[in-house]
Order: structure tokens, then sequence, then C-alpha cells
């Protein structure tokens, strides 16, 4: 067959020589300049599979305060690590995918993107990081396809691409976070990692081991809503850099400021405003509605400055305002990484009432609080402020007037703990209503020693068979009790084992912990070592529930609102139970930095080995004795169980109250519904007050 025959048969044929100079051509065009923020707008489509408001074309102007962040990843950008402590649902997972996709089509090289865990590594790729890549033609075709039986192919956590790849991993092994060296470097919700993976170390620390055949070459994201005080590494890093935040000029005087949550205010019935700002400069009102105007003005504010040099103010003149910008890693920043703060005013699908409904929801409960600073305000949570001094504690129960072993009409629940030490065991008993309303009705001093005599133990076995006066005249005994098995471990599941609504506790230090955890079987031996008897014994996350406890006591020192309504998770006490002995084993205990008392003692060689960055701790304050506080604590889980096991809400709580005490409580008992680790939603009235975030930066 000749040419002519060809070109007879398929005469749409292109001549090779055609395709030859095509190809060349295409070789020689210039590469565009593009930053990562123009590549987004040009090249990415938003997969309607991510769930994302804005399936189709990506758009920067959508997300201003996006742009700058982002396009510090740029090979050519002078900036090395990237940190933006954001709160939740702001695009930082956003900018990631936005960086794929540059790599892939711009700037190929090798890539690792790091998760907290396993689950939600699978999940960023599921939802945002393998639709992205089917949706964008200008990615999809550049990366391999996802093929299991094809070693060249892709894999749902490992992207091959020509010129590099991209490995998603999670912060919980190291084996995803060794053996390669790697370029590009993006890490989500840092401070969901662990402390310390396999026995190597901080997967952070890790991960950035990667990069060092990269040098200043390499580039780093992270993006984390903050965690607690002291420990929050995001924190940490973002107060290294130059601190940047978002300034937006005011709609009636063009003066620029950033949202500070202390210009937000409540609801104005009387002068027909919902939720709104002020202005800090001529107390104008900010709507809504203005939002997204600012936003597309608004410009990124490096707060950070030299050794005496004047503050960055609050607000700053439209006129002047270019005296202050900085590009990240130029001028006065120069010396300095980027770092980002945003919170969810800022957000362009959140409306400022539902951050206000939540910041009321979260007075009172340390569960909400936590949240609401950790995802809305996007600044570390510190549960030690909750600390109060005993001579407060002993001040409010004298005014309290409640009296000692009676049931009060607005609780339905009896808890007993009790923490055994070597002189005794100390018990205490708890009656708990709605709003999380904790009441110290009984407590006790069993002494003996629990390791050699009986006597603590039936004490203790006595005590358990008491009932209480109801406010009906009737009688109530205890619900659920617990033993702590920290000391005579063998006695304490002895005595729990026959009896089934006594549980068997060991209390666990690490913050996250649930308040009563899965039990675990330990075996009961007798003198030959023969197993005679089991016992279930139960983890109780102390950490977090110490926070709670301190929160209670605060809200004791409050007192209660202007219509007599108790904070919710308040610790009542009798005044006849509550002595300054209690009241300082109750304050015995404060959250400190871990290594704060070896830094007082260690010599300067030494302070040397001590990390900076240590996480808090809750510790004694020396020459306090803490049992009561324990037996709180534990009493405080078999609460939260106990609530749980019954589904208390509203409704029930009423019920129940009816059937302990023979009648109805007060009716404003159940305005506030059950939350945190209870659960429902609070009604109180808005509060105008709020903590200063912005004095201290």
């Amino acid at each position: 067959m000749t040419i002519h025959d060809v070109r007879l048969r398929f005469p749409r044929l292109p001549r090779g020589s055609t395709v030859l100079f095509r190809g060349l051509e295409a070789a020689s065009r210039p590469v565009e300049d593009l930053t990562i923020s123009e590549h987004a707008d040009r090249h990415r489509k938003v997969s309607a599979e991510s769930g994302s408001p804005w399936p189709g074309d990506f758009r920067t102007d959508r997300v201003p305060y996006l742009r700058e962040p982002q396009d510090c990843l740029h090979p050519d950008h002078p900036a090395r690590r990237v940190t933006c402590r954001w709160a939740a649902q702001l695009g930082k997972s956003t900018a990631i995918e936005n960086w794929f996709c540059f790599v892939v089509d711009q700037a190929p090289g090798s890539m690792m993107i790091v998760l907290p865990t396993l689950e939600e590594a699978t999940k960023f790729n599921r939802i945002k990081l393998q639709p992205t890549i089917e949706a964008s033609p200008r990615i999809s075709h550049k990366v391999m396809p996802v093929n299991s039986r094809d070693e060249a192919g892709s894999t749902t956590s490992f992207k091959r691409y020509a010129g590099g790849f991209c490995q998603v991993v999670n912060a919980g092994s190291s084996k995803g976070l060794q053996m390669v060296s790697i370029k590009y470097l993006a890490m989500d919700e840092v401070t969901g990692y662990p402390k310390d993976v396999d026995g190597r170390g901080s997967p952070r620390d890790q991960a950035r081991t990667r990069q060092k055949m990269y040098g200043d070459f390499a580039k780093e994201w992270q993006g984390s809503t903050p965690g607690i005080a002291g420990e929050c590494v995001i924190t940490a890093d973002f107060e290294a850099g130059d601190k940047r935040y978002w300034y937006m000029p005011c709609p009636h005087c063009e003066v620029f400021h950033p949202f500070v949550f202390d210009q937000m205010r409540g609801p104005d019935e009387a002068h027909g405003l919902p939720v709104h700002f002020r202005c800090p400069k001529c107390d104008g009102v900010i709507l809504d509605g203005h939002k997204g105007e600012m936003a597309r003005r608004g410009v990124w504010i490096a707060s950070r400055v030299r050794e005496g040099e004047a503050a960055v103010p609050l607000a700053i003149p439209a006129g002047e305002i270019a005296d202050y910008q900085c590009p990240p890693c130029e001028g006065r920043c120069r010396d300095l990484q980027p770092s980002y703060h945003l919170w969810a005013a800022y957000a362009p699908r959140e409306r400022w009432s539902d951050v206000w409904d939540r910041w009321q929801t979260a007075q009172g409960d340390t569960t909400k609080l936590r949240v609401f600073y950790q995802q809305d305000l996007a600044e570390p949570y510190d549960p030690g402020g909750l600390t109060v001094e005993w001579e407060k504690i002993v001040d409010a129960a004298k005014g309290a007037l409640r009296p000692a072993r009676k049931i009060p009409v607005d609780a339905g629940l009896i808890v007993s703990a009790a923490d055994v030490q070597s002189y005794g065991i100390k018990w205490v008993v708890y009656a708990i209503g709605p709003g999380e309303q904790f009441y110290l009705i009984d407590r006790e001093v069993f002494e003996g020693a629990p390791e050699q005599t009986d006597e603590p133990w039936i004490a203790l076995a006595d005590a358990l068979m008491r009932t209480y006066e109801t406010a009906g005249g009737g009688e109530k005994g205890i619900d659920l009790s617990g033993v702590d098995a920290g000391f005579a471990t063998d006695r304490v599941y002895r005595f729990c084992a026959g009896r089934p609504n006594v549980f068997a506790l060991d209390g666990r230090h690490q913050p996250g912990l649930p308040w009563l955890g899965t039990p675990s079987k330990k075996d009961i031996r007798d003198h030959r070592k023969r197993i005679i008897a089991k016992v279930m014994l139960y983890p109780v996350g102390n950490y977090d529930i110490k926070t709670a406890v301190m929160a209670g006591l605060a809200n004791l020192v409050q007192g209660p609102d202007e219509k007599g309504n108790w904070p919710r998770g308040t610790l009542h006490m009798a005044a006849s139970l509550c002595d300054q002995s209690f009241a300082e084993e109750m304050t015995a205990e404060r959250l400190v930095d871990a290594e704060e008392e070896a830094r007082e003692i260690v010599n300067r060689r030494a302070r040397r080995l001590i990390n900076p960055k240590a996480g808090r701790v809750w510790k004694k304050v020396i020459g306090r004795a803490n049992d009561w506080f324990d037996a709180t604590v534990y009493a405080f889980a078999l609460a939260w169980q106990l609530k749980n096991q019954r589904r208390l809400n509203a409704e029930r709580w009423a019920d129940l109250l009816i059937s302990v005490h023979g009648k109805p409580a007060e009716p404003d008992l159940f305005s506030v519904a059950e939350e945190g680790p209870f659960a429902g939603k609070p009604k109180r009235p808005p509060r105008e007050k709020k903590p200063n975030r912005w004095k201290n930066r």
C-alpha cells in the first residue's frame, strides 16, 4: 500500500509534518508564569461530589483571604513555611487542593499530604483530592489513573504524575513518614497529631525531616484549628511568624480594621438590629450583608514588630494602610515566616447570628466553650483560667444555706465515689439535676488502712446503703457508685466484684479521653494465684473532667444571674460540708506547664534540655492533699455515665423529678436543656460582656 492509497483510505489523517511541527511549537511555547491563585482560577474545577456550595470553576474572589497565603507556596516565593491558625470551614484544605493542582501542572515534584488519622486521610482523598483530579481536565490527564494492579499507576493514597508523586499519609503511623524525600509538605489539622508515633517522635518533625535534601527550596503548608493553651503547636508556630490579621474597610468611615470578637454585638430589638459588629473608629453598625464587599477590599497586615517599634494599630485609616502593608518575607517581615489568623466571622457562608448563638450556648459549659474557642475564635482554649481560690468557695457555700443529706428539689440522680488512701477512704455523694447542676449532699472519711484492715470497707459498704430525704418527704438511695483502684487495687477489685452498681475506676491523665471509657476485665486471684473472680475496670478521663469540676466551682463563686438561674454545670455545696480543709483539697490542683517545677530547680546547663513546648498537665499545689477533688472527679464521670444510660432530656428530667420528689421542680429549671457531655440547648439571655481577645496581641 502506497502513501497515496493511505491518503485515499484515510482522508482525515493529518500530515506527519503538521503533527511534528505542531508538537515542536507546543514544546517551545513559553510556560505561563502563574501564581497559585491564578492557576486555580483558570484550571481548577470544584467537583459537586466534594460537597462544596460552589461546584464548577474555582474562584479565589469568593475567599479573597486565601490568595496571599496560598501564593506564598509558589516555588519562586521566598517564604519557606506558611502557617494558618484558622477556624473551621475557612478553606485550609482547599489551599492544599489548589497547591496540588499547581504542582502537578506547573512545578512537578515530590509532595506529601499529612492528615491526623487514617480515616481522615482516606476521607480527604475520596471527598476532596480525587474528585478534584477527575473534575479538572488540565490535571486529570497528567495524574496516572488509579489502578491497584498497575505498579506504575496511582492508588488511593499515592498519586503519580510526570516529574513527581504525592503521598497521602496519616500522622498516626511512622511508616508513611519514612524512606522518601519530599519537596512539598502539606499538613492539615496538626493539633490532632499525636505527640509521639512509634517511638520516633512528633509526626510533624518526622515529616519535616523528609525535606532536608531540598533545603531552602522546600515548601511547607500547615493549617489547623488550635488546641489547648500551652501545648498548641499551631499557635506556637503562629506566634513565631509575623502574625498576620485580615484588615477590611469600614463601610461608613473607610477605616481598615480586623473583626474582633469584642466588637460583636447581640441582637438589638430596640433599634431593629440583628447580630452585628461596631466599627472601632466611628462606632458604625456593620451588618452581615457588608461582609462580602469588605472582604473584597481586605488586606493582610503583619502585627508583629521589632522591639522598640510602635505596635500596629487596630484601626488604620485608608490613606495609611499602605504604610503598614508588608509582603511576606520582605521589608520588616523579611526575617519572619508568614503566619495567618482567621476566625469564623470572616467565613463567607457563616452567619454572624450562628456564631453569636454558639457563644451564648457555650456559657457555663466547658465542653461547648472549648469548642467555641478552638473552632470559632481559632484561639487555644485555656482551662487553667477556671481555677478559683478556696476562700471564695467557702464563702459561696455559706451564702447558699443548703442542707446536708437532703436531695434538692431540682435533683433526681444520686452518685457516690470513693478515693482510697493509705490512711482510709474518702467518700462523697452528689445529687444531679437538669442543666448539669451538681449538689454535694454527703461526705465522710472511713479511717483505717484499706490494705490491711476490713473496717473502712465495712463502713463504706454500710454507707452505700444510705438513703436520703427527698423534697416530698420520701427517701431515695444511691443510683451508681465507684471506687478508685489506684491504691489497694486488689481490695478494691474484691469490694466491687460482688456489687453490680459499684464500679472499679482507673484514672487516666491524657486529654481528650471519654469521661468513662470502655471497661476491661481484671482477674481477682487468691493467695495461690488462682483466678477466683473477675471485675470490670472502667477508665476515667481525668484531664477533661477536672476542667469541668473547676468550671463548676467557678460557677458557684460567680453565683446566679439576675433571674436567679445558675450557670450550667455549677457545683453546689452545703455549708456544713464545705469547710476550709475540704475547699483547700477541692482547689489543690492547677493546670500548669508539664515541666514548670523543673525549670525552677534545674541548673543552666540542664535547662537547655527541657522542651519549651511541653504540654500542660494538672499538678498538685505543694502542701495540699487532693483526695476530695479526685473523689469529685470520679463522681462526675459516674454522673455522665448514668445520664447517658437513661438518655435524659428535659421531658424525662421532669418525669424523673416528679417520681423522686412527688412534685415538679421550679419551671425555670427546664429553661436550660442538657448539653455538653449531657446534651441539649440552653436558652440564656444575651451577654454583652466578652473577654478581650486582642489586648495581648
